[in-house]
């Protein structure tokens, strides 16, 4: 290899010719091995970082936020014990469990006008926030993937889902609020997250189903791209250097086109279980990166090893000018077996010889 992955990055998204198909355990800005895989990993290895250990093309920096207000649980009519709090308030709940779905609880449910959406604290970003990582990353030769915030999720996790999806139809100026309020937090924690020397941002927005769109179409072109356009033209103004990563699981044909136009330079996962990832590298492929996904429905935890190796090779086969981004279409769940994380890392470092 001649180039150094950040490179090699910049080759793939800023339309060059990359040298190789870069590739990651993770899942954009999230650590793609949930704990009991770590856990795993730690047995299997003795290690303790797995970017390292595999040898991916990139690393993970990302800045936090705080709960903007005094005390979240004050929000929340009722809320199930051992319930935690993100920085807008919003309520998880587990249920005891080490999988990645919970319960939520929304604050802003019960929400009668724009005043009182308005007037809901704002995430704070956390200052003081030690960012020499970073920098250590780029002189070791790699780019940093770094956490950047949501549109449609923080929605209607602060609304509920039930609420915001009303809104959209009935009272749009409610919508609007909501939208307001989470794209203003979302584009400061993204300049935030460039001006500490993140390459690429990542910003999550699941609006998908395995069977189609949560909402119609329609609905996101009118609520939603208009607000990542904003996000992104305004930190592309002040740091042009930002690249900018969108995860949105299920089946949404109907808007990639859209999250084109609205300036994405990376999509994250073209689910394998409900889109196809040859069809859409034909049609959009030169627009913009797509992910080449290992299903962690299916492939991950109840292939074979030959399976996994299998399925990467086919995918870079159809990508065969490299311009993609080999990953989990997930997080890697508890019952995958160990020697197929192995074997996905082998057969994308082989691909780079």
């Amino acid at each position: 290899m001649k180039l150094r992955p950040i490179d090699n990055l910049r080759a793939l998204l800023d339309g060059g010719s990359p040298e190789w198909i870069p590739f990651t355990v993770d899942v954009g800005a999230f650590p793609g091995l949930t704990e009991p895989v770590m856990r795993k990993f730690r047995e299997a290895t003795g290690a303790t970082d797995p970017d390292e250990y595999f040898q991916t093309d990139n690393r993970l920096f990302s800045l936090t936020s705080r709960f903007g207000g005094n005390n979240p649980s004050s929000l929340h009519e009722h809320v199930e014990p051992g319930t935690t709090f993100d920085e807008w308030g919003i309520g998880h709940w587990a249920g005891g469990t080490e999988g990645s779905l919970d319960k939520a609880f929304p604050p802003l449910d019960r929400a009668q006008s724009v005043r009182e959406i308005e007037a809901h604290p704002s995430p704070v970003i956390e200052t003081g926030v030690n960012t020499s990582a970073v920098a250590k990353f780029h002189e070791s030769g790699y780019p940093v993937f770094g956490y950047a915030g949501s549109i449609y999720e923080w929605s209607w996790w602060l609304r509920g889902m039930e609420s915001f999806m009303m809104d959209l139809v009935s009272e749009p100026a409610m919508a609007e609020a909501v939208v307001r309020k989470v794209e203003a937090h979302t584009t400061r924690l993204a300049m935030a997250g460039a001006a500490a020397g993140v390459d690429v941002l990542c910003f999550y927005d699941d609006v998908g189903m395995q069977s189609g769109m949560q909402i119609a179409p329609e609905l996101w072109q009118q609520f939603i791209k208009p607000a990542w356009r904003r996000v992104i033209e305004a930190v592309r103004a002040r740091h042009p250097q930002a690249r900018f990563f969108f995860h949105c699981c299920g089946k949404i044909d109907a808007i990639v086109g859209d999250i084109v136009e609205a300036g994405f330079d990376v999509l994250h996962p073209l689910q394998p279980e409900c889109m196809d990832f040859e069809s859409a590298y034909r049609r959009y492929g030169c627009d913009i990166a797509l992910a080449a996904t290992i299903s962690a429905q299916r492939i991950f935890p109840f292939g074979s090893p030959e399976d996994v190796r299998r399925e990467v090779r086919r995918l870079a086969a159809i990508a065969a000018d490299r311009r993609c981004f080999l990953m989990p279409s997930n997080r890697i769940q508890p019952e995958t077996p160990w020697a197929n994380i192995v074997a996905f890392a082998e057969t994308c470092r082989e691909l780079r010889q």
